[in-house]
């Protein structure tokens, strides 16, 4: 019975001592989908601040810092990432992914306050989530899982 049920777990199957550096692989991947879930949020508050009329400057400057070292953190996360998968689909598509979201943030920074209508209303979140789905399934084809 234990065996039964850890075999449906896929993220069980893989073990440390695995082929091709599975697990390592699965790791940079997990790391990369934690960094981006907490550089977005901050990203997108960061532009919804910036485009507030009733924004104070120190509110603008406070939420900029945040998301900036959540970038720096998520900046060393994708070299990690392309580290472990190394060229491949993957990696591009993860790079893809992150270069969009960066050049949107280089978007609202230079813009400036208020963001105009246009760039405030993308929806940066909408604009990846097709590519970061096929890049799940990437992963999990990849992984065999």
């Amino acid at each position: 019975m234990r065996q039964y049920k850890a075999n449906l777990n896929p993220l069980l199957l893989i073990s440390p001592a695995n082929r091709n550096g599975q697990a390592n692989m699965l790791a940079a991947y997990q790391e990369l989908r934690g960094r981006f879930a907490e550089w977005l949020p901050a990203e997108v508050e960061y532009a919804t601040i910036k485009s507030r009329r009733s924004s104070s400057r120190e509110k603008i400057e406070k939420s900029k810092s945040d998301a900036v070292d959540k970038l720096a953190w998520t900046i060393g996360t994708v070299a990690d990432f392309q580290s472990a998968w190394g060229e491949s689909e993957v990696s591009d598509l993860a790079g893809a992914i992150f270069y969009h979201v960066a050049d949107w943030c280089d978007e609202v920074e230079s813009a400036p306050f208020p963001l105009p209508k246009d760039l405030k209303q993308r929806d940066i979140l909408e604009e990846i989530s097709e590519a970061s789905a096929d890049l799940h399934l990437m992963v999990c084809e990849e992984l065999s899982m």
